[in-house]
């Protein structure tokens, strides 16, 4: 009976967010013992290396990165001008770090628009504002093309994603503008 219930506890967690579902069997995978805590401890034995992880991994953070289904691995998308997208994108979404580095990059299609980016800070020091070079290239559905690379531009980096506003010149003189948010994607 006492697995029906855990299995139940993850489940109820999966549907939640991923991450914390792996947070939640943790706390309950290393308890063997023979006297099971009745559920509301149990709960809250949950709870606690939830709020643990939570903490130390800002998870929060990765659902309010867009619209939509969102979390790990997603792009809400506003491209102003010289074209109008927006939307929100499931994708995989690259993120890396060392040496000082980090590195984001990510492709979504949305509104029959492709759209890929990356975001290239130096001197990172973990989460918070930054300068940054980033390079955005829409695929129009109309399959025009517009593209700016290695703008300078403000990002904000936090633990599980970031966002960046540009504006440039694309190389035939139109202005791409807009803002791109991402969670990156786990593992």
């Amino acid at each position: 009976m006492h697995q029906q219930r855990r299995v139940r506890a993850g489940a109820a967690v999966l549907t939640g967010g991923l991450l914390l579902a792996s947070a939640a069997c943790r706390g309950q995978v290393g308890d063997t013992t023979a006297d099971q805590p009745p559920p509301a401890a149990s709960t809250q034995s949950s709870a606690s290396a939830a709020s643990a992880d939570a903490a130390s991994a800002a998870e929060p953070e990765a659902a309010q990165a867009g619209a939509g289904t969102g979390g790990a691995g997603s792009l809400s998308i506003s491209i102003t001008s010289p074209v109008t997208i927006a939307g929100h994108v499931s994708t995989p979404v690259s993120c890396q770090t060392g040496a000082r580095r980090y590195v984001e990059s990510a492709t979504g299609t949305t509104g029959g628009a492709t759209v890929t980016q990356s975001v290239r800070v130096a001197a990172y020091s973990g989460p918070g504002a930054y300068s940054a070079l980033v390079t955005v290239s829409v695929l129009a559905a109309d399959s025009e093309r517009y593209a700016v690379e290695a703008v300078p531009a403000s990002v904000t980096i936090t633990q599980t994603g970031g966002s960046v506003d540009f504006s440039a010149a694309t190389a035939a003189g139109r202005s791409l503008s807009g803002s791109i948010s991402w969670a990156c994607s786990a593992g």
